[in-house]
């Protein structure tokens, strides 16, 4: 069983209990099952940016800023792709979750009724990673294992 690993800093070098656990400065994404459907989704959105590099088995694998804000454009374009498929929340009593994207607010339901709006917070958590290093001109870090 492969997995992916995407983070605002390498991930395999430190204490996980003592950085990504707990420290809000440390942001990771991470789908442990690739042979899944959803695991197989996101390999084949990263392996649009990386090609053939995503069939490697690697740990902390720097992209380049350009890798980083084609990963970070690949999963904005998911995200459009996705919203309008999303049912209003409004009135019902679902833990919920506000997205403000490109000047509107959608109200996602996170219960498991719900799987598309699931996959829209885990797209913009990609997003938001990739706009943090890029804005930070730092690495982002892929890791497939």
């Amino acid at each position: 069983m492969k997995s992916i690993t995407l983070s605002n800093d390498s991930f395999f070098d430190k204490d996980y209990n003592k950085t990504f656990s707990y420290q809000d400065k440390y942001k990771f994404f991470s789908v442990y099952d690739i042979s899944s459907i959803l695991g197989s989704f996101y390999l084949e959105k990263i392996r649009l940016v990386l090609s053939n590099k995503v069939d490697d088995t690697f740990k902390d694998f720097p992209l380049s800023q350009e890798q980083t804000e084609q990963i970070k454009t690949v999963f904005e374009q998911q995200i459009d792709e996705v919203l309008p498929l999303i049912e209003s929340v409004e009135g019902r009593r679902y833990k919920s979750w506000t997205l403000d994207w490109k000047g509107k607010s959608y109200d996602m339901n996170l219960s498991l009724i719900s799987p598309q709006s699931m996959k829209v917070k885990d797209l913009y958590k990609i997003v938001t990673i990739a706009e943090e290093c890029s804005t930070e001109n730092k690495p982002m870090y892929l890791s497939i294992q």
